[in-house]
């Protein structure tokens, strides 16, 4: 019998986000408490959705609006036995990791993408729930004031943006990794993107082997520039890694 084991994350730069660690003591809670009786995918599922209900981080209620103001966000989950789920640019949905598993449990696919997705969870029964938060508005609003500053467009201001390797403000991408008294492993990631991003854009977090790994060996849970994360295939490089290690 193994030791449990829930870690969490809520994202690159998560140390500048006011209490930040009130939600991810509640989301390890969360996730010990599942792992009393329950698998490892539980505690992933139940950690993330905790972390997925604070407007602070960006994920579920607080994730960050396109340039369209439109919030889409994207989630995978994956178990050991390379059981593995997500959906890309879903909208009005309250917990995209819970759709992210039911797509894993419940179909054949690995991934469901935008309205694909939302139709999904609709027939599902997930209820229809908007996501943006005061916070999120605010923080859009300082956006947009400063791109009508420039004598660009709020697109080219974008583009603009796009060329910084990393923009500080809203990189709350969340996740978890869990070990159950069983020894199984599973991983889950959760986000609303970056910034101001393009309509339809998708990361690494939907993407297994990109945002989400898990096996035998370890399961991991990224964060940061997706776009640089998916063209290295991140989580299984890390994942492979540590089945090199001693």
């Amino acid at each position: 019998m193994s030791a449990v084991v829930i870690v969490v994350h809520g994202g690159i730069c998560v140390e500048e986000i006011p209490d930040v660690f009130e939600p991810l003591y509640r989301a390890c809670v969360a996730g010990m408490e599942a792992l009393r009786g329950r698998e490892a995918v539980d505690a992933v599922e139940e950690a993330v959705k905790v972390l997925e209900d604070d407007p602070r981080l960006n994920a579920g209620t607080g994730a960050f609006p396109n340039l369209l103001g439109e919030v889409e966000m994207s989630a995978s989950i994956m178990k050991d036995d390379f059981s593995c789920g997500g959906v890309a640019a879903i909208k009005n949905v309250r917990h995209p990791i819970s759709i992210a598993r039911a797509v894993m449990e419940r179909t054949r696919h690995v991934l469901l993408v935008g309205e694909g997705a939302n139709l999904f969870a609709r027939l599902l029964g997930f209820e229809e729930y908007n996501p943006v938060a005061e916070l999120t508005i605010r923080t859009l609003e300082k956006s947009i004031a400063k791109a009508s500053q420039e004598k660009d467009s709020i697109y080219h201001y974008y583009l603009k943006r796009a060329r910084e390797k990393l923009r500080r403000l809203h990189l709350g991408t969340v996740g978890a990794v869990a070990l159950d008294r069983s020894g199984r492993i599973a991983a889950g990631t959760s986000t609303g993107g970056v910034e101001m991003q393009l309509p339809g854009r998708v990361g690494d977090s939907p993407i297994i082997g990109c945002g989400t790994f898990a096996w035998e060996w370890g399961g991991v849970s990224m964060t940061g520039e997706g776009e640089g994360i998916v063209k290295l295939g991140l989580a299984r490089k890390i994942a492979e890694w540590m089945e090199e290690m001693p």
